[in-house]
């Protein structure tokens, strides 16, 4: 038998001690970083948001999960929805007219040559004052009328002569003449004397002067220019007093027609007349600023004018692409529960004007989605 030493028994208490950690790191690879932290599993911090996974989506009860990041990319804009009265209104055609107390025309009497003033022509735009001499206009005559015009003046310059020479030799013998006798002849000196300066200014040129004051909308007027009787040299308007003509279709409308404005201006505008006529199948009704207009408008010019109508009545105005069907056509909002919840809820809605509507059965001081209510009614 083999006697075993202590060194032998040292030896085999060594092996058995470093057995285990030359099987620990038989195959393995000696490349990791002990430096490395060590990974821990992530909680979600909206455990509803983990449980619908992450995406926008309808819950079985109708509402709608869409986060924050995804109401951005959408552009989900939302307000608060106030009951309060309010007032119909309609959106009318029109077009600008003039004020025919702030405003002219000058048009050829007859026909004639246009003939510049002292000052030239004036042009489209110029202001210009009440009397100011725009042009002159030279009757076109033929040399027949024009011969016969002549001998009329000249016979009648003639007679206006004989008739002062004859006043003059009466009023010499005042006191063996008659009183009447002098103040006949005096009665036909006078009219003798304005008939042969009324055919001479007839057969002269005729001064064109501004009806009124304000800018010159237009000017078609040359020097030289032959025009025919009736025919527009100058429009003058105030740009601070134009209208504007609206077409009513409803006899009984027009009669309700009460405050309106315009796209862009803050000024209110109001019915100042309406005809009792139709042209054109339509009522003209005329609005007026009732202010300082400081829209600029141009003569011609089409507008569209809204205007109030009917009796004011209550609800919560909303803009119209706020208003959607659901799945059985119904008319829904969408009310804003919270940050990243959306509740539909049917509603009653009656036309207010053209861009906005009129909700009813709404709940008091609810946040309703007002831009991009489409987008989100399509989430599924």
């Amino acid at each position: 038998m083999t006697r075993l030493t202590p060194l032998h028994t040292g030896l085999a208490f060594a092996l058995c001690l470093a057995a285990p950690w030359a099987h620990a790191h038989g195959d393995e690879v000696h490349d990791h970083d002990a430096s490395a932290p060590a990974v821990v599993p992530t909680v979600p911090a909206n455990p509803a948001a983990a449980q619908l996974g992450q995406r926008p989506q309808r819950v079985p009860d109708g509402r709608v999960w869409l986060d924050k990041a995804s109401q951005r990319r959408l552009d989900i804009r939302t307000q608060l929805g106030v009951v309060g009265e309010h007032r119909p209104s309609v959106e009318l055609n029109g077009h600008v007219v003039m004020d025919p107390n702030a405003g002219g025309r000058v048009q050829a009497s007859l026909a004639g040559a246009v003939e510049a003033g002292p000052d030239g022509l004036p042009s489209a735009g110029q202001a210009v004052r009440q009397g100011q001499l725009l042009a002159y206009l030279r009757p076109s005559l033929s040399a027949g009328e024009r011969a016969s015009t002549q001998a009329e003046l000249a016979e009648l310059r003639v007679k206006a002569a004989q008739a002062a020479r004859q006043l003059a030799r009466l009023e010499s013998l005042r006191d063996t003449v008659a009183a009447r006798e002098i103040d006949a002849q005096r009665a036909e000196a006078e009219g003798l004397h304005q008939r042969a300066a009324a055919l001479a200014r007839a057969g002269g040129r005729q001064a064109l002067r501004a009806p009124a004051s304000g800018v010159l909308s237009q000017a078609n007027a040359v020097n030289g220019q032959q025009v025919e009787a009736g025919a527009l040299l100058f429009e003058v308007v105030d740009p601070q007093k134009l209208r504007v003509e609206a077409l009513v279709h409803d006899p009984a409308m027009a009669q309700r027609l009460g405050r309106a404005s315009l796209a862009g201006s803050a000024v209110p505008w109001q019915a100042v007349s309406r005809a009792g006529a139709f042209r054109d199948g339509a009522l003209p009704v005329l609005f007026a600023p009732q202010g300082r207009n400081a829209l600029p408008l141009a003569l011609g010019q089409s507008v569209k004018l809204r205007v109030e109508s009917g009796a004011p009545v209550s609800g919560v105005a909303l803009p119209a692409a706020s208003v959607q069907r659901n799945s059985a056509n119904q008319p829904v909002v969408w009310l804003h529960d919270s940050a990243e919840w959306f509740r539909p809820w049917p509603v009653q809605l009656e036309p207010l004007n053209g861009q906005d509507v009129l909700v009813r059965d709404l709940p008091a001081g609810r946040r309703v989605v007002s831009a991009g209510a489409a987008l989100l009614n399509q989430i599924r």
